[in-house]
C-alpha cells in the first residue's frame, strides 16, 4: 500500500527545524522513522523500522537511488 507523507512531514513541511532534521538526513545518508509515530511503536527516530519509515524520506531516498 502506498502512503502519502503525514501532514507534519518534515520533507514537505518547511520550518528551521524541519530543514535541519532534513539536511542531516541528506548529510549523512540516513533515513528515519515518522516522528508523528508514537515512540513507544516506533522506536528511536534514526533507528528506522521499515513499516514506520518516515514517507517522504523513503521517496527522497528512492528518488536519488539509496
Amino acid at each position: 500500500m502506498k502512503r502519502k507523507p503525514c501532514k507534519e512531514c518534515p520533507w514537505v513541511v518547511k520550518s528551521q527545524n524541519n530543514t535541519n532534521l532534513t539536511n542531516h538526513a541528506k548529510k549523512w545518508g540516513k533515513t528515519h522513522n515518522c516522528h508523528m509515530i508514537d515512540p513507544s511503536k516506533r522506536g528511536s527516530l534514526w533507528d528506522t523500522k521499515e513499516r514506520c519509515q518516515c514517507v517522504g524520506n523513503r521517496l527522497y531516498m528512492e528518488s536519488i537511488g539509496k
